[in-house]
């Protein structure tokens, strides 16, 4: 199908589950030293994940770095099932090799898919049993209401969860693996010679951010789980379901700005932890889940034996090889991007060549210094228009015009939904 027709239904598709499954946005913060609940709203309802599942991906992939079933340092095989995931992704080619390090701050600052699937291969017979796992590892910490269909997060009807359920796999991310939780402080990492950068604004903007993970799918809409910490007090806050990603950054922050402010309140409930249900699930005990040891342990084995039949020469081509973005990666993200179809876009040419047009979308991104725009390419009777999309205000547009124009790079503010072409 012509790439204008699929943005066109994906677009549509998106519009369509705003009007369904929008309206309502689940939330919840609490004090992870305690496990009080300071405010939630819908927490109990039943919601789509999207990227938030990388989480669970990541507590499997910690539980077998501190069992010593897995190292660091190890590298890791890219299948073609791997390779052929959909963005938002890192474009790891098919046959090539990464760093179980490399691969868990792919997924925590890039949310990559791709790597999300290399990872889960290396845990588990195939994505679906390390689904199946991680639904295991669910139940085992109290998330009664959470199912997981894979590795990623991306679109799956009997994948779920709630806001209260991805708060209590957060705090026990937070109490199960302190030597791993600051890394998803990590506000950029570098793969194959190209750096990355985090687009989770409430990690790089808000005073106190320490973590965690943002995400998107069309069937829900825009989530994120932040923690921070002020006055030596530790907030976990979840947002799920918001219409577009300003939207969900600022609600959490006001959340996060409200509970800091009830912190201060009730410091003597606070003082020891609670005997509440919450607390009670969000401090369960580390489980050794023996039971998945031996598979994960013949996993990896797998997974080495792959590895080793690679000569030294080889491996360090492997590593040393950047990833080949395809064009998809630079377009619109519909099912795992960070931008809402009513942000404002910028025109900063029209071209014969499709080449030329991601060109000038990057040069001018590159130029305006823009980590999280997103670059998007319209094809408009003969011509490629060239777009940068994710500007929350006709403001924002128009300044980004102004600097462009002085750099002679012809620019033109759009207003919200007319760019669907």
């Amino acid at each position: 199908m012509h790439f204008r027709k699929i943005l066109i239904t994906a677009l549509m598709m998106s519009c369509l589950c705003f009007n369904i499954a929008k309206a309502s946005p689940s939330t919840l913060v609490a004090d992870v030293q305690s496990g009080y609940i300071l405010q939630a709203k819908n927490a109990d309802a039943k919601q789509y994940p999207a990227s938030l599942t990388k989480i669970m991906t990541l507590y499997i992939t910690f539980d077998a770095l501190e069992k010593g079933l897995l190292k660091m340092d190890d590298l890791i095989p890219v299948s073609k099932h791997a390779a052929r995931q959909p963005p938002s992704k890192l474009g790891v080619k098919a046959g090539s090799v990464m760093t179980v390090r490399e691969a868990i701050l792919a997924l925590i600052v890039k949310s990559a898919n791709d790597v999300a699937v290399v990872l889960a291969e290396a845990l588990a017979p195939s994505e679906e049993e390390f689904a199946k796992m991680m639904t295991a590892f669910a139940k085992d910490l109290g998330l009664t209401h959470t199912q997981f269909k894979n590795a990623s997060g991306l679109h799956h009807p009997e994948q779920f969860t709630t806001a209260k359920d991805m708060a209590v796999l957060s705090i026990a991310m937070i109490n199960h693996f302190p030597q791993y939780y600051p890394l998803f402080s990590t506000k950029s990492f570098k793969f194959g010679g190209k750096t990355y950068y985090s687009h989770n604004n409430i990690l790089l903007y808000y005073k106190g951010a320490e973590g965690f993970k943002t995400g998107f799918v069309s069937a829900v809409g825009y989530n994120v789980i932040s923690t921070a910490k002020r006055n030596n007090r530790t907030l976990v806050g979840v947002v799920i379901g918001q219409q577009t990603a300003q939207k969900r950054d600022r609600q959490m922050r006001s959340l996060l700005d409200s509970s800091f402010e009830k912190v201060k309140k009730k410091q003597s409930e606070l003082a020891e932890r609670g005997d509440n249900p919450f607390f009670k699930k969000a401090y369960i005990s580390k489980q050794h889940r023996d039971t998945y040891d031996p598979i994960i342990f013949a996993s990896i084995s797998k997974s080495k034996e792959k590895v080793n039949q690679l000569t030294k020469e080889e491996k360090q081509t492997l590593l040393a090889s950047a990833p080949t973005l395809t064009l998809a990666d630079n377009t619109v993200q519909i099912e795992q991007g960070d931008y809402s179809p009513a942000d404002w876009s910028i025109q900063v040419g029209a071209f014969k060549s499709k080449e030329k047009a991601q060109e000038q979308a990057i040069s001018a991104k590159n130029l305006l210094q823009l980590k999280t725009t997103a670059v998007q390419l319209s094809d408009y009777k003969d011509l490629f228009r060239s777009r940068l999309s994710g500007f929350e205000t006709k403001e924002d547009a128009e300044l980004a015009c102004k600097i462009l124009s002085k750099q002679s790079i012809p620019c033109l503010a759009i207003a919200p939904r007319k760019n669907m072409f």
